[in-house]
């Protein structure tokens, strides 16, 4: 088991000391020291940008906003971050149960934290209900890496992630609301951060399965999610 808030309210990272963990109990913050390149479908700094402050924000279950993006800004604000170097992801998850994974290896240091909750599973590829728009993320996994990367190699690392939260949801059994093994929830972010450390030399030009960085993303991944999904409610 790799959820430390169980007991405790900071984590630092064993192989990327200058990344730290903090659950306030109101949002889970990820910081580094230095700002690194990022992809997101976040609410706050989503697309391409640069962060060194990551939040994921806990908020009600039945959580409405009017104007979402200027709350969270002005949350991110009060809670005293940078908001031009801040990425931030709002939830309705138990931020006790976030799972941390982490791994050094082949010219890269890797950390996956997520959190996750289940309850509007949903299937990609069928037919449903759909919205206009969501403003919060249930299953929000933040990929941060200590590497020299591609823009395409950070592309193909999203989707790596992105298979492996579907495999992990596929082997614990997580169904639509059809009765069908769900893909994700209708919720769902992922941060993609890379620091583009120059000492690593020449950049990793992939990130799919058969990589040896792609395949910690997946591994890595699969366990977070598996792990925050199983224990979900669990007190």
């Amino acid at each position: 088991m790799s959820q430390p808030f169980r007991n405790n309210t900071f984590y630092r990272s064993s192989i990327w000391p200058d990344l730290t963990i903090t659950n306030t109990d109101e949002h889970v913050l990820v910081r580094t020291v230095d700002p690194m390149t990022v992809f997101s479908n976040a609410l706050w700094q989503g697309g391409l940008t640069h962060a060194s402050h990551f939040v994921n924000w806990k908020v009600p279950l039945d959580y409405r906003c009017a104007d979402p993006v200027e709350l969270m800004r002005t949350q991110i604000s009060a809670w005293g971050y940078p908001v031009g170097r801040t990425v931030g992801l709002q939830t309705a998850a138990k931020l006790t149960h976030t799972s941390i994974q982490e791994e050094a290896g082949d010219k890269y240091r890797l950390i996956c934290c997520v959190t996750a909750g289940t309850g509007n599973a949903s299937r990609s590829g069928k037919a449903r209900t759909t919205f206009p728009a969501y403003a919060c993320g249930t299953i929000n996994t933040f990929v941060l890496i200590d590497a020299s990367m591609t823009t395409s190699a950070m592309i193909n690392a999203i989707i790596t992630a992105t298979e492996a939260k579907a495999a992990a949801l596929q082997d614990l059994g997580v169904t639509d609301e059809d009765g069908e093994i769900a893909t994700g929830t209708t919720t769902d972010a992922v941060v993609l951060a890379s620091s583009q450390n120059k000492r690593y030399g020449d950049p990793h030009q992939f990130a799919g399965a058969a990589t040896t960085i792609g395949n910690a993303i997946g591994r890595l991944v699969y366990q977070a999610v598996h792990e925050a999904v199983a224990t979900q409610e669990e007190g």
